[in-house]
């Protein structure tokens, strides 16, 4: 039971716990995943989404729960998201998995498999999260399989009592685990760090990854490049390891191995991996089909727009591997890190570049707060109209064929004048398939802009073209040979963008 993946694929990342809580206020019933109102997802179809990340439907954590109501310092930025916090309201990090079954509270297994029935029925693809580096503290293995995780010693613990913790193990002897980790933060306390030196570890999240694979359509892998070999030695160091594991240790990283298994059961079934630290390349060789990019996210962020045109001209076999966003749980909200202004051209140029493109929920309605993970209820904000109706607008457009199965040409800009440097603040490309071509363009900058871009195509010579501004509703005409040779002029304000679909009429 699968779908065929699109190019160019556009995902929508839903916090489940919270959706099913407003669908229930908003149908006055219980809302789970088994009865999820068909007119819903007959939007999102509209919309033109392809798949659905639902966020947060793992077994949650009792001991995470804990730590989340009891840690100050989470508490001030639940009372930030939320003023009229209440206990109630805050349960554990989906990111500390108790154990890889469907939440029963949203509807367990079986509401997960009518729902995934559902979607694809409304042409949805369904993906599901995955937690590579960690366990919660109350996963069965903390217990039964202390030796799945990086271990030390009581000294250790002693010396850094806020990295580790003890637990008694099945057989009444006491192990002292390692809590998660990355190399630039404090320890997740509400983690348990695992061991990929350990083949055991390797064959049992594979494992997991093959029960994942049987129940959705794609997997979004959490902190993917964490786990690489290298890394995991710069965090924990060799002395935390067994040294009969490390000397059994697996010949290739996990990713690798894991993704090969998988795809030898389910070979349309995709990989997401959530990458920093520049080894996104890296994650791609081992077998991800997309991975996050961060880059693009900070300098739209920065409005870098020189590193921007700089970058999207890398090489299309990586450009096309990337997931494009400007919002996502992790991140502020694209309206109040952008502006609307700012934001709208953001939002054009995360869509219509090569690659997936991550939406998230409340990004299209223009909400100001981020919600942190941990909470199940979160503030109630006014949609703004005017982004809503721009967001639709785009998705219609750029979900059209032309975006999925054309061919991406980034264009060079050149200066309006001797002297103008302005035309360094353009983002300019062209798509084209069969006979419809469209011209994305951007000025990406808080500076009013001119530039010219050639547009040295054969299709252009003795022509008249027809310039529609889809977002806009202009209309503007060009000599096609004045286009091939010295180039559209514009000239436009800061933040300010077209998407052109391109018409060409014989003189």
């Amino acid at each position: 039971m699968s779908l065929q993946w699109p190019r160019n694929p556009h995902i929508y990342e839903l916090n489940t716990r919270i959706w099913l809580r407003d669908l229930s206020h908003k149908y006055g019933k219980a809302i789970d995943l088994s009865n999820i109102p068909k007119e819903e997802l007959e939007a999102l179809e509209r919309l033109g989404f392809d798949a659905l990340w639902l966020m947060g439907v793992w077994l949650p954590s009792p001991k995470g729960r804990e730590i989340a109501r009891a840690h100050t310092g989470l508490r001030m930025e639940f009372e930030r998201a939320l003023p009229d916090l209440r206990d109630e309201d805050i349960t554990s990090s989906p990111y500390a998995v108790c154990d890889y079954f469907i939440n029963p509270d949203l509807g367990g297994e079986k509401g997960m498999r009518a729902l995934r029935q559902a979607m694809h029925d409304h042409n949805l693809r369904l993906i599901l999260d995955f937690v590579p580096n960690h366990t919660a503290l109350d996963h069965p293995w903390v217990t039964l399989h202390p030796e799945y995780y990086v271990t030390t010693d009581e000294q250790e613990l002693a010396d850094n009592p806020e990295t580790y913790f003890e637990v008694p193990g099945s057989d009444g002897l006491r192990s002292i685990i390692a809590h998660g980790k990355d190399p630039y933060y404090p320890a997740w306390t509400d983690t348990a760090q695992l061991n990929y030196f350990s083949t055991s570890v390797v064959t049992q999240m594979t494992e997991v990854l093959m029960q994942i694979a049987s129940k959705a359509d794609g997997v979004r892998c959490d902190m993917a490049m964490l786990i690489l070999r290298d890394i995991q030695y710069r965090i924990w160091g060799k002395r935390l390891f067994n040294k009969l594991l490390e000397e059994k240790a697996p010949a290739e990283e996990f990713w690798a191995v894991a993704i090969r298994e998988v795809r030898k059961q389910y070979p349309d079934f995709i990989f997401i991996a959530e990458a920093y630290w520049m080894r996104e390349g890296e994650l791609q060789s081992l077998g991800f089909d997309y991975t996050y990019d961060k880059a693009l996210y900070d300098w739209l962020k920065s409005g870098d727009s020189g590193r921007m045109a700089e970058y999207i001209k890398g090489p299309f076999s990586y450009q096309e591997r990337c997931i494009r966003f400007i919002e996502n749980h992790d991140e502020e909200r694209a309206n109040s890190a952008f502006g609307a202004e700012a934001g709208k051209s953001a939002a054009l140029l995360m869509s219509t570049l090569p690659g997936g493109h991550l939406y998230h929920e409340g990004q299209l309605e223009g909400y100001f707060s981020r919600c942190p993970v941990q909470l199940l209820r979160r503030r109630v904000e006014t949609v703004d109209t005017a982004i809503r109706e721009y967001y639709e607008s785009l998705l219609h457009i750029v979900t059209g064929e032309t975006f999925r199965k054309g061919t991406w040409t980034p264009l060079d800009t050149y200066a309006a004048w001797e002297g103008n440097y302005t035309y360094q603040h353009f983002i300019i490309y062209l798509w084209d398939y069969r006979e419809s071509l469209y011209l994305v363009v951007a000025n990406y900058s808080p500076l009013r802009s001119q530039c010219y871009v050639p547009l040295p195509f054969k299709e252009f010579q003795d022509s008249l073209c027809i310039l529609e501004d889809l977002l806009e509703e202009n209309h503007y005409e060009r000599d096609g040979d004045m286009l091939a040779t010295k180039g559209l002029y514009l000239d436009m304000r800061g933040f300010y963008r077209h998407l052109f679909e391109v018409k060409l009429t014989k003189k």
